[in-house]
């Protein structure tokens, strides 16, 4: 039995609302779930190192780190303010634009980065010979 014209526009209007909906339905779970597969990853955490600065210069004199990685460094002064120069130490890392004072029997946190691979030379050039002065340099060894 043949249906009737009406009719098989109904039924075919009826299967074009429901692919529709099953379109919607499903464009709307794919949203959904998009923002759970890609989740950004959490910045990574600094890596931390303690950096002794005295007359007796850098401990330790090498630093090694990871590249793309923020690096926080606290810079520890033991030394007096009797010392000849005021007991004053420095950090410095020109390619860096880092320059800083610690005050004697005092420490300074800085967080550098992430950097890229490298070698950053540091050093101390307010007393003990300065740079001339082989314990008052030192290197960041940023690997990766």
């Amino acid at each position: 039995m043949a249906l009737p014209d009406h009719g098989r526009r109904s039924k075919g209007r009826i299967i074009a609302v429901l692919a529709g909906g099953g379109v919607i339905v499903a464009l709307a779970v794919v949203l959904a779930v998009a923002p759970l597969l890609h989740r950004p990853a959490p910045p990574a955490s600094p890596v931390a190192q303690t950096l002794v600065i005295s007359m007796a210069g850098f401990s330790p004199g090498r630093v090694r780190v990871p590249a793309d990685r923020p690096i926080t460094l606290t810079i520890v002064n033991p030394d007096s303010r009797f010392h000849t120069d005021g007991g004053w130490h420095q950090f410095a890392i020109d390619a860096l634009r880092v320059d800083v004072r610690v005050a004697p029997r005092a420490q300074q946190t800085v967080t550098l980065g992430p950097l890229r691979p490298g070698v950053y030379e540091f050093y101390c050039d307010i007393c003990c010979g300065g740079r001339s002065n082989p314990s008052m340099v030192g290197r960041l060894e940023v690997t990766g």
